[in-house]
């Protein structure tokens, strides 16, 4: 059993010390990656890497160090200590590798460069192409790219560098990254039901409903986004009931025509009803008692101050004011 991972305690400080001295920054970054999504196979998948590529700069930085960082387990990795100590550390170094990077990117003259951008669905249909157009007025240097990603997947392609900022919520676990992200409140989005026009509860000049009436309704969800169905049953089982999920789709479009029968209902994110408003066959009805999330953007530590991230950070804010006026 190889054990370098038992060197004494001094020892292991010292080969630690000597790490944020010597090592090549690239093979720290692909550890923090690892420690991130957990596999190998997807810090290779991430990277566009073979894994065998992956494997062999993780081990170099082993030999490097002396120290054995982590051991295979199943499909995923278990840390050593030596490994968390090292983890511990990275996030400094890259924090001062952004800050640097932000630094240089000030002394331009204009915002250019790559700007990628994450976002999930809701957001993605209304803050994002609002972010976008005025980016592109007031930048027209920056080149932009936007994926849609649920929250998760935006939060692990920021740390990991894919992305430089994403919009994300509360209902997907940030605490996880906040050593390697910086959060800065967005926006706070009511949820509300829907319910087609001929609903009962669609009544006239009705314009709120308690959750606990929509205990004997059959529901539709969108299931690809597993915090939000989460975050709804949990609610509904604060109200004494489990909600009957009849339909469980994929999108949101395919939600709304079940709702749109009218034997089914739903509850979906302010946002995600914005264009639903301006169809006469739906009604959208305040949620009592209100139940919400709130949206963060996130960006890796030591880069707000890049201009490119200030500018999108502005863009987001401006564009999260519109659909506040119109709430």
């Amino acid at each position: 059993m190889k054990e370098k991972a038992t060197l004494d305690n001094t020892t292991c400080k010292k080969n630690l010390r000597t790490a944020f001295i010597m090592l090549n920054l690239s093979r720290l970054q692909l550890l923090h990656e690892l420690s991130v999504l957990g596999t190998i196979s997807a810090v290779a998948r991430s990277l566009n890497l073979t894994r065998p590529a992956v494997s062999q700069q993780l081990s170099l930085l082993e030999k490097e160090l002396g120290l054995v960082l982590f051991e295979r387990s199943g499909r995923g990795v278990r840390w050593t200590s030596a490994g968390e100590r090292l983890l511990a550390g990275i996030g400094g170094i890259l924090q001062a590798v952004n800050e640097v990077e932000a630094d240089l990117a000030r002394t331009a003259q204009t915002v250019t460069g790559d700007l990628r951008i994450a976002a999930f669905g809701s957001a993605a249909a209304t803050i994002i192409p609002q972010a976008i157009t005025q980016l592109a007025k007031q930048h027209p240097s920056l080149e932009i790219f936007f994926n849609e990603m649920e929250p998760g997947d935006g939060l692990k392609a920021t740390a990991t560098k894919q992305v430089d900022i994403a919009i994300v919520d509360d209902l997907t676990g940030t605490e996880n990254f906040a050593h390697q992200l910086d959060f800065q409140p967005l926006y706070i989005d009511p949820f509300k039901a829907v319910v087609s026009v001929d609903h009962r509860l669609a009544g006239t000049g009705r314009k709120s409903v308690e959750l606990w009436e929509l205990a004997q309704e059959k529901w539709a969800l969108n299931q690809s986004a597993i915090g939000y169905q989460t975050f709804i049953v949990n609610a509904c089982h604060a109200e004494g009931y489990t909600p009957q999920i009849m339909s469980s789709c994929r999108n949101i479009a395919a939600t709304l025509e079940f709702v749109r029968t009218g034997s089914f209902v739903t509850v979906l994110p302010g946002l995600a009803t914005h264009n639903i408003l301006l169809d006469p066959d739906f009604r959208c009805l305040d949620l009592r008692p209100v139940t919400q999330r709130r949206l963060f953007s996130a960006f890796a530590k030591g880069s707000k101050a890049r201009p490119a991230i200030s500018a999108a950070l502005e863009a987001f804010e401006h564009a999260c004011s519109i659909f506040i006026d119109h709430r």
